[in-house]
C-alpha cells in the first residue's frame, strides 16, 4: 500500500507478443533433436598469432577476418579427419567429401530479426579471402532482400502454412528433413559452426543444452587475454574458448581427442594464414 493511501502498482508496464514464425520452428527443431548421445570438449585456444597476421593483413589491404580464419582452420581439421564431417540417420553413417560449413547470420528484416545461413561450400579448398569475400557478398545479398522483401517471402509463407497445423504435425515434417542427410547437406552443409557470445570480452563456455545428428559442432565463447607460458616467459596471450560438441554415437573418445589436438594445433599455429 502506498503511504498517500492510493493502492500501489506492483504490475507495471507490460507487453505480450506472439512467438515468432522463426522462434517457434526452432522451438520444434529442438524437441526433434533431443535426446542425442554427446561428448563436450571445452577448450582454450591461443589465437595471438593468428590474430597479429589478421591485423597485419587487414593493414596492407587483404580481405582478412577472424571469423574467416575459425572458419577455414575447421575446414581443414575435418578434411583431414572425414570421419566428422558425417550423418547418423537409424543404423547407418553417411560420411561426405566436401565440407560445406554452415554459419549462422542475424538479418534485419523491416525492423525483424530473424536467422538466416551461409553456406560456406568445399571451404577446406578456399583461403581465407575467399571465405570473407563469401561471406561478405552474402550479408550484402541479405540486405538487399531484406530491403526489397524478396526471396525470403517463400519462406515466410510456408512457415506461416505450417502453423496452421498442430505442433505434432511439424515435428513430423521435420523429422522427415533431418533423417534425409543428402537434403541436409544439399540445403545446410555438413558442418555447423555459430558464435554466441559474439567473440565478447566476458569469459567463459558456451555449452550447447541439445545434441546433434551431425558428427561434430562448434560453438564460440568468448576471446580474452590471459596469462600464459610461452617458452620460459609468462605473457598476455589472446585466447578463444570454444565448445566442439562430438556425436558419441559417431565418434569414439580416441578420435575426437585426435581431432581436438589437431584443431588446436591449426589454430595456434596460424597454419591457414
Amino acid at each position: 500500500m502506498a503511504l498517500d493511501g492510493k493502492k500501489e502498482d506492483l504490475l507495471g508496464h507490460y507487453t505480450v507478443n506472439k512467438l515468432s514464425p522463426f522462434r517457434r520452428i526452432t522451438i520444434d527443431s529442438l524437441d526433434v533433436l533431443t535426446p542425442v548421445h554427446n561428448m563436450l570438449a571445452l577448450l582454450e585456444v591461443d589465437i595471438t598469432e593468428a590474430r597479429e597476421k589478421i591485423r597485419k593483413g587487414i593493414r596492407e589491404g587483404k580481405p582478412l577476418s577472424l571469423q574467416a580464419f575459425i572458419i577455414k582452420s575447421i575446414a581443414s581439421a575435418v578434411e583431414a579427419n572425414k570421419e566428422m564431417n558425417s550423418f547418423l540417420l537409424k543404423n547407418r553413417i553417411y560420411t561426405f567429401d566436401d565440407v560445406d560449413i554452415n554459419i549462422p547470420l542475424e538479418l534485419n528484416r523491416q525492423g525483424e530479426m530473424f536467422p538466416g545461413q551461409v553456406v560456406i561450400r568445399r571451404a577446406s579448398e578456399k583461403s581465407v579471402e575467399d571465405i570473407y569475400r563469401e561471406i561478405e557478398e552474402a550479408k550484402h545479398r541479405f540486405t538487399r532482400q531484406a530491403v526489397t522483401g524478396t526471396e525470403d517471402e517463400w519462406a515466410l509463407r510456408l512457415m506461416k502454412l505450417l502453423f496452421i497445423f498442430p505442433a505434432f504435425f511439424r515435428k513430423l515434417i521435420l523429422r522427415k528433413i533431418i533423417n534425409n542427410p543428402r537434403l541436409v547437406k544439399e540445403k545446410h552443409g555438413t558442418i555447423h559452426f555459430t558464435s554466441v557470445a559474439g567473440f565478447g570480452q566476458t569469459p567463459g563456455f558456451v555449452v550447447p543444452c541439445i545434441g546433434s545428428f551431425r558428427a561434430v559442432d562448434f560453438t564460440l565463447g568468448s576471446i580474452v587475454k590471459k596469462p600464459m607460458k610461452v617458452g620460459g616467459d609468462i605473457t598476455l596471450r589472446e585466447v578463444l574458448t570454444m565448445t566442439v560438441m562430438f556425436n558419441h554415437d559417431i565418434v569414439d573418445g580416441a578420435p575426437a581427442a585426435r581431432f581436438t589436438n589437431r584443431l588446436r594445433s591449426i589454430f595456434e599455429k596460424a597454419e591457414e594464414m
